[in-house]
């Protein structure tokens, strides 16, 4: 089944062959894996490895796929247009149901795990001198809550709608880009992030100075009763620049693939990527990566299996529990 790549090649396709099909010495499989748009923390995990693999393991030929984020990644692979993507622990779940931004729609029993990639928080952010110091404080407010389709409008509006404000905010759907853009030109107010560090908000935090807005134990509490798959913990102080720790809600996300996805093709890259020179090279790509482990048992929880390739991989390394 040959494919039309969508969005931005991390290596240009020369020949396109079928997902699954056999690899030789002139033949590449093709691989598209959706990550999130320019800004988003999903773009840069998907452009770094994707980069590597691509160069490491010839064979396999790694198209980064820019999407709105995990809504998206989620449901482009229940449709069969992605082979990989980085996608919500929470949209797993709620796809076997479906519920959620899935309903109506084909269940997602065709996700199979490779790895954890990181847990990610979801945090409002504002600007000195904005007069914005509680989450309470963004009633009335434009508020930027991520691109149409993302993971970020997801957790951002289940936030919001657990604490209260999510029907007193002006919200606008926009690139994490052009959110910090707007934001650092005035032209909003504040922008809701879902996954740290974040490049857009990095540079607000060292060239305008950031506000990460602190949420209150009744908050929190509030966000973890009506959404259980959120737990809170600590965004440390190194972050973003003036900007100290914070304790979030934060989620889990997923490394996941399409069943279709060879288990020859997953166990390779798994084998490369967990090389601790390789390693260093993602977590300089970015940070998130240092977080990736196998997590087998809290991903089987969601309803759906392992892939067989992470299956062999994490077993023969005795990481199979």
């Amino acid at each position: 089944m040959s494919r039309i790549a969508l969005g931005v090649g991390v290596v240009a396709v020369a020949i396109a062959f079928g997902v699954g099909g056999s690899a030789s010495a002139q033949e590449k499989m093709n691989i598209a894996w959706g990550g999130s748009n320019p800004g988003g923390v999903m773009y840069y995990m998907v452009g770094t490895a994707g980069t590597i693999i691509s160069e490491k393991l010839p064979q396999y030929n790694i198209t980064q796929v820019t999407t709105g984020g995990s809504t998206e990644n989620a449901k482009r692979i229940i449709k069969g247009e992605l082979d990989m993507g980085i996608v919500y622990g929470a949209h797993v779940f709620m796809s076997q149901k479906p519920e959620g931004p899935f309903k109506n729609g084909a269940k997602g029993t065709m996700f199979r795990g490779i790895a954890k990639a990181y847990k990610g928080p979801t945090y409002f952010v504002t600007l000195p001198g904005s007069g914005i110091k509680s989450l309470s404080d963004l009633k009335g407010k434009r508020v930027a809550l991520g691109p149409p389709g993302s993971g970020t409008v997801f957790n951002c509006s289940n936030i919001a709608r657990a604490v209260g404000f999510l029907d007193d905010v002006k919200p606008s759907m926009m690139t994490f880009a052009d959110a910090g853009r707007a934001l650092g030109n005035g032209q909003i107010d504040a922008l809701c992030q879902s996954s740290a560090p974040a490049a857009a908000v990095k540079e607000l935090a060292e060239t305008k100075g950031a506000i990460v807005i602190q949420y209150t134990a009744a908050e929190l509490k509030a966000v973890t009763t009506q959404y259980p798959f959120y737990n809170v913990a600590t965004m440390p102080a190194t972050t973003y620049k003036g900007v100290p720790a914070r304790k979030l809600p934060f989620l889990t996300v997923y490394w996941v693939a399409h069943e279709r996805l060879s288990a020859k093709a997953v166990e390779d890259i798994l084998n490369l990527v967990y090389q601790p020179a390789i390693r260093k090279r993602l977590a300089a790509g970015h940070k998130a990566w240092k977080q990736m482990s196998p997590d087998i048992k809290n991903f089987e929880a969601l309803g759906v299996p392992m892939h067989p390739g992470a299956l062999a991989y994490y077993k023969s390394k005795g990481l199979w529990k």
